[in-house]
């Protein structure tokens, strides 16, 4: 649809000379239209641009009689501020087009009689203006409307990070803060006060509350914005967190990185308890069969790789069942435990002491220099048992008897090394107890 160019003059002859002249120059993107005074331009533009058409510039003459030519123009400037004027006049002086100057509501004064070129031009420099003007406008409408889908969309994003259970950390490419949400700040117990607008004091925050090791893990997957990770961090006061790291690509391109943060303290200790409770002995809080086992395979293992000396030992209580008969379990039960506590302090820290099962101990020893370190720590054991034990307010004298078995001679494996030490208990029992074998 053509854009329309108005000439206004109350005189007929210079107006259609002035049309023609647009007309050639402009008629083929432009229509001319003529008005022979200020009440019918006013009119045209109402017309016009109630059909939707777009009028870009008028020319006007000076002095016409109804209504001259500054009060034409000032009133279009009122209701069409956007529309381009010219002025013809045969004063060719500012001061002559001084009210309409001043009103903010001229483009340009052409002075009578004209020259051609110097019309065409600056008509070309008019719609020229004119043209970019729209394109400005329209370019500022468009940016409205992206930074209100923007806003928008930030406002999701503010709520649906709110409304997540896990703390979220957003990075730019170069490291910094973008974005964190209150969970996050829960999490790490960030002060109020702490803004995404200081990172370094942000990470500083985070790296002193994690362990040094963790710490250090932590500065380094900063650095590393390409890479997917999932790992967890300890904190000093012992809570731990699961991180997700996430690289944020845009056409192919790492523009940041996305944190996630999710407090597991209680699950994970929860899990460690299951762990525990599924390796221990609930009575005496000693490793169990199942864990004995494990341990076993293991420093068979680093022993046959070492070219080391290790042993095992069964050792169990002489007559518990009488105590059982006589007493009750619940005295057979404290007496294990208090036994456990007595072998415990027997032993070195590499050592592996389990509960076997009922009143009988499976002991570890990996390291062993020679079977004479071995009878030391038997003898150990078994003098351990003499102080009487004053169990709800009985004296119980106990004592205990102890099968060994050396690897590699009595065995290169779990199960040979167990039958022997086995055999050797039952020597020790039938040898007349309270001995080892």
């Amino acid at each position: 649809m053509k854009g329309v160019i108005i000439c206004v003059d109350d005189e007929l002859m210079i107006l259609q000379t002035l049309g023609r002249q647009l007309r050639r120059n402009f008629g083929k993107d432009y229509n001319i239209e003529l008005a022979n005074s200020g009440a019918e331009a006013l009119s045209l533009c109402a017309e016009l641009t109630a059909e939707g058409l777009k009028i870009p510039l008028i020319i006007s003459d000076h002095h016409m009689d109804e209504m001259d030519g500054d009060t034409l123009l000032i009133e279009l400037h009122k209701l069409y501020p956007k529309m381009l004027k010219i002025m013809l006049t045969g004063q060719a002086n500012v001061d002559s087009v001084a009210n309409v100057v001043n009103a903010g509501a001229l483009y340009r004064y052409i002075s009578k009689p004209w020259d051609k070129d110097d019309l065409i031009l600056t008509v070309t420099e008019a719609l020229r203006s004119f043209a970019q003007e729209q394109k400005l406008a329209e370019q500022n409408t468009l940016l409205k409307e992206i930074n209100s889908k923007l806003e928008n969309s930030l406002l999701l994003l503010l709520a649906t990070l709110e409304a997540t259970a896990n703390g979220i950390l957003v990075l730019d490419s170069s490291g910094k803060v973008v974005i964190f949400n209150q969970k996050f700040a829960e999490i790490w117990h960030l002060p109020a006060s702490t803004s995404k607008d200081d990172s370094q004091k942000l990470v500083d925050l985070i790296l002193a509350a994690l362990i040094k090791a963790d710490a250090v893990l932590f500065q380094a997957l900063l650095m590393q914005e390409n890479t997917k990770q999932r790992d967890l961090l300890v904190l000093k006061n012992g809570r731990i967190i699961e991180y997700d790291s996430q690289p944020q690509k845009l056409s192919d391109k790492i523009v940041g990185q996305v944190l996630t943060f999710r407090d597991v303290t209680r699950e994970k200790q929860k899990q460690a308890s299951i762990e525990y409770q599924a390796l221990h002995d609930s009575l005496t809080n000693l490793p169990n069969r199942a864990l004995f086992d494990l341990k076993l395979s293991e420093a068979i293992t680093y022993a046959a790789e070492s070219s080391q000396i290790m042993a095992i030992m069964f050792l169990d209580l002489d007559r518990f069942k009488e105590v059982n008969d006589t007493f009750g379990h619940s005295v057979g039960d404290l007496l294990l435990q208090n036994v456990s506590q007595r072998l415990v302090l027997c032993l070195r820290e590499v050592d592996l002491i389990a509960r076997w099962g009922g009143d009988e101990f499976g002991i570890i020893l990996p390291e062993i220099r020679s079977r004479e370190n071995v009878i030391e720590i038997a003898q150990r054991l078994i003098q351990s048992m003499e102080p009487e034990f004053i169990l709800e307010g009985h004296r119980l004298k106990v004592t205990t008897s102890i099968g060994i078995a050396l690897y590699p001679q009595d065995g290169l494996d779990s199960s040979t090394l167990l039958r022997s030490a086995d055999r050797a208990l039952y020597q020790a029992k039938k040898s007349g107890r309270n001995n080892y074998f």
